[in-house]
C-alpha cells in the first residue's frame, strides 16, 4: 500500500480509496467470471414413423381407397343406362380393376413411397371393399324407400332372368326362402368382384408405376 496517493494526500492505513480524490490505492483482482455451464436441453423423443403398411390402419390408405370406391360408383351409376346386363358387368370388372390401379397411383402421389405389387393388391382390395359397402348401403336405402316390391319387380324383368320360365319365376319370387338365398350368394358374388377386381387392378398398378418409376 503506499503512503501517499498520486494527488498529494497521506494515505489512510487500511483504507482502499484516497479519501481526498477516491484514487483507487492499489490494483483490483481481476475476478473473471466464467460463464454458466450450458446445459443440454433434453433431447425430443423421437417420432414415431408414419405407418407404411397398407392396411385399414394406415389413414391415407383408407382415404384413398374411400375416394376412389366413391368416385368409382359415381361412374358406375353412369354406366348402368348403357348396354346389356352382361355388357354392364363386363363394364363395372373393369371400372373396378381401375379403382384399384388408379388407388395406387394417387397414393404414391400424396405419399411419394414405392408401392410393391402385394401391397398394390391390397390396396386395391380395400378399395373393393369400401365399393361394395358403397353399393350394399346405396341399394338397401333404396329398396327400403321404395319396398321390397321394386326387387320383385327387377326379377320379372326379361332382362334378369331371360331363361326363366313365367311359371317358375313366379314361384322362385313367391318363396321366402329362396329369395333370402339369392340375395345372400348375390352379395358374396358382388363382394367378390369388386375386391378381386380391384385387387388385380392394383397389382398391376404398382407393376406398372414401378416398372416406370413414376411417383
Amino acid at each position: 500500500m503506499v503512503e501517499y496517493c498520486t494527488c498529494g494526500a497521506k494515505t489512510v492505513e487500511g483504507a482502499r480509496f484516497c479519501h481526498k480524490c477516491g484514487r483507487p490505492l492499489y490494483d483490483e483482482p481481476v475476478i473473471v467470471e466464467e460463464p454458466a455451464p450450458v446445459i443440454p436441453a433434453p433431447a425430443a423423443a423421437p417420432t414415431p414413423p408414419a405407418n407404411t403398411e397398407i392396411s385399414f390402419r394406415n389413414r391415407i390408405a383408407v382415404n384413398v381407397g374411400l375416394a376412389v370406391a366413391g368416385l368409382a360408383i359415381v361412374a358406375n351409376q353412369f354406366l348402368a343406362f348403357f348396354g346389356s346386363l352382361p355388357l354392364q358387368l363386363i363394364a363395372l370388372i373393369g371400372l373396378s380393376m381401375l379403382s384399384g390401379l388408379f388407388a395406387v397411383w394417387l397414393y404414391r402421389h400424396r405419399t411419394g413411397q414405392t408401392i410393391s405389387v402385394k401391397s398394390g393388391a391390397r390396396l386395391g382390395w380395400i378399395t373393393g371393399v369400401f365399393s361394395f359397402v358403397i353399393v350394399t348401403v346405396m341399394t338397401t336405402i333404396t329398396i327400403a324407400m321404395v319396398g321390397p316390391e321394386m326387387l320383385t319387380k327387377a326379377y320379372r324383368d326379361a332382362r334378369v332372368a331371360p331363361s326363366m320360365p313365367k311359371a317358375e319365376l313366379e314361384a322362385f319370387l313367391s318363396d321366402p326362402t329362396a329369395m333370402a338365398t339369392m340375395f345372400i350368394f348375390g352379395l358374396a358374388a358382388a363382394f367378390a368382384m369388386y375386391t378381386i377386381a380391384a385387387s388385380i387392378g392394383g397389382a398391376l398398378g404398382a407393376k406398372m408405376l414401378n416398372k416406370d418409376g413414376t411417383a
